[in-house]
């Protein structure tokens, strides 16, 4: 797939916005140029599946593209547009987004955002990059740390570090990635520390989300079912269900033969299916009959006879319905009932666990994890570029005697 190029201020732009609409809790961007960083970026690159799978469905994260294990060009690294085959993004970065979201959420409002915006046009219909190799992409990389640093308002003595973006929290908190730093497990301490609950939510929103396409598909296929059952002139099924009322009072004169003939009578009155080896079976009840006196002795309503010989005109004539391809109950329409209960409770569960969601504040996790991780821990406030006027900003390093307060560089 090609990939539109961005600038890096334009994509970490509309990034935000989208991470916003989406919901997401946090992004998170390893600020590092692989020089700075290499032991973080190989172990990224080593073990990307677990920090992938660590991260679960709470965070996105913004690194450095890994290169592949075979020589040749390397794909990816854009933010896919939910309905065509195109991507926008920027060389050397991916964006990993929250598993168990494959509703295209976060990329419809990316390119909402992208599209929307003023400078589109400059950019946005330029022609899409094909595949780099792996040094293109590092080098891409590099000067694309240098310009989201500048982005951020990060001075360069704060870098290498990780940025945790706290969306609801407008809050963004700078970790230093000191040498011995484990990328993956400082993301497991992260999430350990945020608790199961975003998990949780997230595992019930997925559940929510298959069992209401499940239930909207099911319920089109059962009105599309019975619209074709419908599909007949009203008095042929009133005439099968006459009928079949009447062979229920002779039913002892040949029960196995009688109760054939009224199972397939129900069965072309639900799906307006011909039978036409339903007329020689009918043809044989007349013949099991007694005369119509007996019929009277036996209190059996009269008329049977003139009913049987109707329906069996009409079967060896085709009957309405007669040509049309058969009509196939849809298979799953019973779990109708089913899923929708399970949606009401899924309702129930997920309210409290959205509440703890909503209260719960992705910066506090973080540091603690900086006190785990550096301690001793300095915390020093930093003031935010003039782009995130409405954010704030810490910076969390191993303390080193006494420091000078920092402050982020004006963008």
């Amino acid at each position: 797939m090609l990939v539109t190029p961005l600038p890096v201020n334009a994509f970490l732009r509309h990034l935000l916005s989208a991470s916003a609409t989406s919901g997401y809790l946090g992004t998170v961007l390893l600020l590092a140029r692989t020089a700075d960083a290499r032991t973080q970026h190989d172990e990224l690159n080593h073990d990307w599946t677990s920090v992938h799978d660590v991260t679960g469905a709470s965070l996105a994260v913004l690194c450095p593209i890994a290169p592949p294990d075979h020589d040749g060009p390397i794909t990816g690294g854009g933010v896919q547009h939910p309905r065509r085959p195109q991507a926008a993004g920027v060389a050397g970065m991916t964006l990993n987004l929250p598993s168990l979201r494959d509703d295209a959420t976060f990329e419809t409002a990316f390119w909402r955002s992208l599209e929307q915006g003023d400078a589109y046009g400059e950019f946005g219909q330029a022609a899409g990059s094909r595949p780099h190799s792996s040094d293109v992409h590092e080098r891409g990389w590099t000067r694309a740390t240098t310009s989201a640093a500048a982005f951020f308002g990060i001075h360069e003595s704060l870098l290498p570090c990780l940025l945790v973006l706290s969306m609801r929290e407008r809050h963004g908190t700078l970790l230093a990635v000191e040498e011995s730093l484990s990328v993956y497990r400082l993301f497991r301490q992260l999430i350990v520390h945020m608790g199961p609950a975003p998990a949780q939510l997230a595992e019930l929103h997925w559940e929510q989300r298959t069992a209401g396409w499940r239930l909207s598909r099911l319920t089109q296929e059962r009105v599309r079912y019975q619209n074709a059952i419908s599909y007949v002139p009203i008095e042929w099924p009133v005439q099968i269900d006459a009928l079949g009322r009447h062979l229920g009072a002779v039913e002892h004169l040949a029960s196995d033969l009688i109760a054939d003939c009224r199972g397939r009578l129900a069965a072309i009155r639900d799906t307006g299916e011909s039978d036409r080896n339903l007329a020689e079976k009918l043809r044989q009840v007349i013949d099991v009959l007694p005369p119509e006196s007996e019929l009277d002795r036996q209190n059996i309503r009269s008329g049977i006879r003139r009913r049987l010989r109707r329906v069996i005109s009409k079967l060896d004539n085709g009957p309405p319905g007669e040509g049309r391809p058969a009509i196939i109950r849809p298979a799953g329409i019973e779990e109708i009932p089913r899923l929708r209960a399970r949606l009401a409770e899924l309702s129930d569960e997920i309210t409290p666990l959205r509440q703890l969601v909503n209260e719960l504040r992705l910066s506090d996790a973080v540091l603690r994890v900086g006190q785990e991780l550096l301690a001793p821990l300095e915390t020093q406030p930093l003031n935010p570029p003039r782009s995130l006027h409405d954010w704030s900003f810490t910076y969390l390093k191993r303390r080193e005697g006494r420091t000078r307060p920092m402050t982020m560089g004006r963008a």
